[in-house]
């Protein structure tokens, strides 16, 4: 080999992830995903509309997006540009090699495109005048390749639409982010299933809106928060219906346990289980779950001590009236939640490991601009838990995430039309 050919540079790829509705989990998912698989990489944008990646390392987009809990579409980037330089160079590209490299791999009479404008950083005054150009420069593509394209309605193009309009497979989709330090132009190359979320939402047999249920999505996100290793043992002591152990299985983590107080609840999640195992092409047998009813402030009565590796966990978040209370009614509904969750948390130190973890989430009510939270942090400090950072490694560039964590060192998932939002913890414990 030629000395020269030893010097060269490695290839830098670059991606990016479309997020979800909480921006900070989103990002935090993202992160730690790549960190546990240990891709080195560096943040080079980032906003609450997407996140901006470079690596020496060529990614599997498609598999990454089974195990991101909230990332909306992802794909790669073709080429950065200046703000002056876009899109006139841009446009001087698409019939280059390099271009058709990436977007026309497939050879189709029927090819066709849509394009999104993603704000990446680069404020609104750029957003506006790209999307300004965007038409001009959608015309400029279709003359000068020969297709068909999407009519530009809105900035972004939805998850759905990419997938109705076939443009993974029959054309493609064109992502121009505008981020602070220029502009960068990409190609979807895989979406959200949001066919197998819903399903697993709304389709499954036993459904009980009543109690409240986790999304999906939020679920496997605060899976992957726990950072644990398929074998390792995850309980869910508030397991409902049963979303948990559903997502668990689906990300192939193999010794399960689920709990709950209530009968109904316990055949619920047998039932949500036996049509998961249906529906998708897994074998329960390679598979480790059980089932018991139990209080979660008695667990120590059925799983031995110092056995559980993470507690991941919805427990019960209040009452379905509490969107109708008055604030003496809220503070009555907390001190009813407070003795719970820390009674609970009493029976998780016993069964969890010295090095184990909790992901919880906890009620906040909200009542006109005011909030109220359970007061029990140093009550579950004093038990020997420490709250766990969101992040299990800071990539290069992580300062530019901008995240959303409280000062009691927590995200809360927040729907504006609720009045009982989630507020998500990551507690690691430190001693017996």
């Amino acid at each position: 080999m030629r000395e020269n050919q030893l010097n060269m540079p490695k290839k830098v790829y670059r991606y990016y992830f479309v997020l979800g509705t909480n921006h900070t989990l989103c990002k935090v998912d993202i992160v730690n995903i790549l960190s546990k698989k240990g891709v080195v990489f560096e943040i080079i944008e980032a906003s609450e509309e997407i996140l901006l990646i470079e690596t020496k390392e060529r990614l599997e987009i498609s598999s990454l997006m089974v195990e991101l809990g909230s990332v909306v579409k992802a794909g790669e980037i073709f080429e950065s540009y200046s703000l002056n330089g876009f899109p006139k160079d841009f446009l001087n590209e698409i019939t280059g090699l390099k271009f058709k490299e990436l977007f026309l791999l497939k050879k189709n009479l029927d090819i066709h495109f849509g394009v999104s404008v993603y704000n990446g950083g680069g404020g609104f005054k750029r957003l506006n005048q790209i999307w300004f150009w965007a038409p001009m420069m959608t015309r400029s593509i279709k003359e000068k390749l020969n297709i068909g394209y999407l009519p530009l309605k809105d900035r972004k193009l939805p998850s759905f639409l990419v997938d109705k309009r076939g443009l993974l497979y029959h054309g493609f989709e064109l992502i121009v982010v505008v981020g602070s330090k220029g502009i960068y132009v990409g190609k979807t190359l895989s979406i959200q299933d949001y066919k197998s979320y819903s399903l697993r939402d709304y389709g499954r047999p036993a459904r009980d809106a009543k109690s409240g249920m986790i999304p999906p999505k939020l679920a496997k996100i605060m899976i992957n928060l726990a950072g644990k290793d398929k074998n390792q043992i995850f309980l869910d002591p508030f397991c409902g219906s049963g979303t948990f152990l559903q997502e668990l299985v689906l990300l192939d983590y193999k010794n399960i346990i689920g709990a709950d107080l209530e009968e109904k609840a316990i055949i619920a999640s047998e039932e949500n289980i036996k049509w998961l195992f249906e529906k998708y092409p897994l074998k329960r047998e390679n598979y480790n779950i059980k089932l018991f009813k139990s209080d979660a402030r008695n667990l120590s009565s059925k799983i031995s001590p110092g056995t559980i590796d993470a507690i991941v966990t919805e427990p019960y978040l209040g009452s379905s009236k509490a969107k109708f209370f008055s604030p003496s009614q809220i503070k009555r509904e907390i001190g009813e939640l407070t003795s719970l969750y820390f009674e609970a948390f009493i029976e998780f130190k016993k069964v969890v490991k010295n090095d184990g973890v909790i992901v919880i989430i906890f009620p906040v009510f909200r009542f006109k601009n005011s909030f109220y939270y359970l007061e029990i942090l140093d009550k579950i400090y004093e038990l020997g838990f420490m709250n766990r950072d969101f992040l299990l490694g800071e990539p290069k560039g992580f300062e530019l995430l901008r995240l959303n964590i409280t000062s009691r060192n927590s995200v809360i998932f927040f729907h504006p039309d609720q009045s009982v939002s989630r507020e998500v913890f990551v507690f690691a414990k430190t001693r017996q």
